[in-house]
């Protein structure tokens, strides 16, 4: 006995559908290649933008090198500035230091002249005390007692002028120094005025050298 299978309806129904519904061939190429094309229209605008992108960047990256240029331009400037304005100062202090150290010797050499002044009066009383002493003595003694006072002013007279000498010694050496001290300040700032030029040249230079343009970067 054989059996016979049969397709129910509802299934029949679907068939139907399903094949009303069928995308034919010419059609689902056609969506193919507009899928296509949008995905290469997407690709294109994506590597238009891209490269806008990367031109905007490199632009950017030019302005700031520009003004970096421009900050280092400004802060060498402000730096000789500085330099030449300390180096001024320094010129300033030393030509105190100098006319403070005159002042000093001048002190050093009237306390020296007062000093030796001194020693000469209390060598005199000294003398003229020993005089007054020896006046119980002969007569004979007082040739030897004139000759002692007389040695004792000889000797104070050579104190006091040789005070004078080391005073005026000191002052001479003072101002020498201090001279010296001025010129070797002078000599440093305008060394380090120089090196200041001489830095700007070689940025110049080095300025000048580099191109202000970099070539776009192409994707």
């Amino acid at each position: 006995m054989s059996t016979r299978q049969t397709i129910p309806t509802f299934f029949k129904s679907l068939t139907g559908l399903a094949k009303e519904s069928a995308v034919s061939a010419s059609e689902f190429k056609k969506k193919q290649a507009a899928k296509e094309k949008r995905a290469k229209m997407f690709a294109k605008q994506r590597k238009a933008q891209d490269k806008q992108d990367q031109q905007m960047v490199a632009k950017e990256q030019r302005e700031l090198k520009k003004l970096e240029a421009v900050a280092n331009k400004e802060a060498a400037k402000q730096a000789k500035i500085d330099a030449k304005e300390a180096a001024k100062q320094a010129k300033i202090e030393a030509k105190e230091a100098a006319k403070q150290a005159k002042i000093d010797a001048k002190e050093a050499a009237k306390q020296a002249k007062i000093d030796a002044k001194e020693a000469a009066k209390q060598a005199k009383i000294e003398a003229k005390e020993a005089a007054k002493q020896a006046n119980a003595m002969e007569k004979s003694d007082a040739k030897a007692i004139k000759a002692m006072e007389k040695e004792a002013a000889k000797e104070a007279a050579k104190a006091e002028k040789m005070a004078a000498k080391e005073a005026a010694k000191a002052e001479k050496m003072a101002a020498k120094e201090a001279a010296k001290a001025e010129k070797k300040a002078e000599k440093t700032a305008a060394k380090e005025v120089a090196k200041i030029d001489r830095n700007d040249l070689i940025r110049e230079i080095c300025d000048s050298l580099v191109p202000n343009t970099s070539t776009p970067v192409s994707v």
